[in-house]
């Protein structure tokens, strides 16, 4: 072999190995840069999705308590449950490695802990007056150190990777360096070429695998794996352009859940999400013809269903989910039972967004709810109209107790032995300057909804109280109060201030309660009515007999009166049953050492009956039909005196 052939073949190897050597410096490259990029999205990414989920809840707190914007308390809840959740991440991963030397940042680390532990009972209690400025003044300060925060992370992520890259450039040339000296270990820079492949395959692969969770995280619920309300709201769009294009019908389903809040009050957040995942597995099950499910939020679900043939499907899906919903549950060893309301919403010539169909769907879904339990409803058009005259209603009803639109009327409450009257009952009644009179049962659970009924009860207890005490022979006052009233705490205490600012006994104030009031909050509500009595005050159970009726009450608090509810004397000519039921009440009221009292007295027959059956008080209008207080007679008339029994 001549010198020139070694001189060619030494030259083809120097080449090839100067050519693997740059193939190698690629790869590296590469490898710096993926390894930089992972670097840099952890530290980063967890202080952007923080401060964006700060930024949100704000948001959502700024909207919560404005008319048509769509924001509930569960969607509230949800926000700064998430948000709790990045902060957990901040304080306790391995982001503090980046901030660990700057004593400001740990500071504001700090701070956001202690803000989101002060915000936990607000938001808790989200819809007692004050609570959302007060959540919004704890936020506000936090905002700019927050943004300071993902700046920083941003500046110390770059800088660790720029160390990191400096180390691995150094690395890299000592490796060409030994590589270029040590020629006759080509076979071995060819086994680590070879590993190093296998190593940037895998990195490959597992960025590949953090993307896909990624985007599947991002379009589904991590609770129950179905879609969440983004990818829904997709969907629904998709379909929606399909209908406008192709005429391909389809509808929505609005889900929400019967007594769900009462399973996480009783059995705690743990047994209600895993109630939740039941319910997502059987709301698979029932979509056997197709169709998409997703978690909206909280306890609501919803479902896009194609509907070519009509709205039949949606029935027959509908009375399913109904009952595989009401079926009982086994969680964690406890058999628990809830149910459904359904809202649907097919598509119209009309319907342009996904937002009109959800929109239609959510009211088709309350006019369920109003219905009862268990129930389903297709949207109506007048639904609409009934949304805005309850918006109308609202924005009034704010109004009206500051400009004096409320007046008592007092309806007169007979004591059967003595035959007179012994009290009146108190009853709102709300004169709007526009529509006249408008029915408490109209404007009273409204009040409730937007927080109004407890200033509104205030109101009514100072007012009655004012009125009874100008009247003879200490005749008693009864007040009905809402459940709302006892949730919120404040009802001993404007009973207290009601009594000592009129100067009225406390025995003449009577408070009437019905029994989801101790349903609700029922050690709470306990502890109210023992206060109450160490005041002084009369309790009674309010229509008794009409809703969850248990012996355990009078076991639990000695009531100083039962009111038996209007439709059983209703009855008593017309069912044997009603007075039966009518007779025991009173045998149970004389057992306790209690007052009975029958409502709804309208004629002599049904007096005699109710004194018949033991009945030591009555009111209704056969005795006189309510009036306001200037109006007031304080003796029965002689024509509809009690008569002997």
């Amino acid at each position: 072999m001549s010198l020139r052939t070694l001189k060619v073949i030494f030259g083809a190897v120097a080449v090839c190995f100067l050519v693997a050597s740059a193939y190698i410096a690629v790869l590296v490259t590469e490898r710096q840069k993926v390894l930089g990029d992972i670097t840099h999205y952890n530290p980063a990414w967890q202080a952007s999705q923080a401060v964006s989920e700060f930024m949100r809840l704000e948001r959502r707190l700024d909207a919560f308590n404005l008319p048509g914007r769509g924001v509930d308390k569960d969607e509230v809840e949800l926000r700064f449950e998430i948000l709790l959740s990045r902060a957990t991440l901040l304080i306790e991963g391995r982001f503090q490695n980046i901030i660990r030397d700057d004593p400001d940042q740990l500071a504001t680390l700090r701070r956001l802990a202690d803000v989101l532990a002060l915000m936990q009972p607000l938001i808790t209690g989200l819809e007692r007056p004050g609570s959302v400025q007060q959540a919004l003044q704890l936020l506000e300060p936090l905002e700019a150190r927050l943004l300071q925060l993902a700046s920083y992370a941003q500046i110390r992520g770059g800088e660790r990777i720029a160390q990191d890259q400096k180390a691995l450039n150094r690395l890299y040339w000592i490796f060409s360096g030994l590589s270029l000296g040590l020629i006759l270990l080509g076979l071995i820079l060819i086994g680590l070429f070879s590993r190093h492949n296998q190593l940037l395959e895998r990195a490959h692969r597992d960025l590949h695998a953090l993307t896909s969770h990624l985007a599947h995280a991002a379009s589904h619920d991590a609770l129950t794996g179905l879609a969440n309300r983004v990818l829904f709201h997709e969907r629904l769009a998709a379909h929606l352009t399909r209908w406008h294009q192709k005429g391909i019908r389809i509808a929505v389903l609005c889900l929400d859940l019967d007594r769900f809040k009462s399973v996480n009050d009783t059995f705690g957040h743990e047994i209600g999400d895993a109630l939740l995942k039941v319910v997502a597995d059987r709301l698979r099950r029932c979509l056997r013809d197709g169709g998409i499910v997703a978690r909206l939020g909280g306890d609501e679900f919803g479902i896009l269903l194609e509907a070519p043939g009509g709205l039949e499907p949606c029935t027959v899906l509908a009375r399913r989910i109904v009952e595989q919903l009401s079926a009982p549950y086994s969680v964690d060893g406890r058999e628990i039972v809830i149910g459904t309301s359904i809202g649907i919403a097919s598509v119209e010539a009309d319907i342009i967004s996904p937002d009109q169909m959800l929109k239609r769907a959510d009211l088709a879904l309350y006019e369920a709810k109003s219905q009862g339990r268990g129930m389903f409803c297709y949207f109506e058009p007048s639904m609409e109209a009934r949304l805005d005259a309850r918006r109308s209603l609202e924005i009034d009803l704010r109004k009206a107790l500051a400009h004096d639109e409320f007046e008592l009327f007092f309806q007169p409450q007979v004591n059967l032995t003595l035959n007179e009257i012994n009290g009146f009952e108190a009853l709102l009644r709300w004169r709007h300057p526009k529509w006249g009179k408008v029915s408490p049962a109209e404007f009273i659970p409204v009040a409730e909804d937007i927080g109004l009924i407890s200033p509104l009860g205030e109101w009514v207890i100072r007012t009655a109280c004012a009125e009874a005490v100008n009247w003879p022979r200490d005749i008693k006052v009864a007040v009905n109060v809402s459940p709302v009233q006892f949730r919120d705490g404040a009802l001993v205490q404007s009973v207290r201030h009601a009594l000592e600012s009129t100067g009225l006994a406390p025995e003449r104030l009577e408070l009437e309660i019905t029994e989801t009031s101790l349903l609700d909050e029922n050690e709470a509500t306990m502890a109210a009515l023992h206060e109450l009595r160490r005041l002084g005050v009369q309790i009674a159970i309010d229509d008794f007999g009409t809703g969850y009726s248990s012996l355990s009450y009078f076991r639990s608090f000695p009531f100083d009166r039962i009111k038996v509810d209007r439709s059983f004397v209703r009855d008593l000519s017309s069912r044997r049953d009603a007075m039966t039921i009518v007779r025991s009440i009173a045998s149970l009221g004389t057992g306790l050492g209690m007052s009975t009292v029958a409502e709804g007295i309208e004629t002599q027959e049904q007096l005699l009956q109710v004194q018949t059956a033991g009945y030591t008080e009555a009111q209704g209008y056969y005795f006189g039909r309510p009036k306001p207080a200037h109006e007031l007679v304080y003796s029965l008339d002689p024509a509809v005196s009690a008569p002997s029994a």
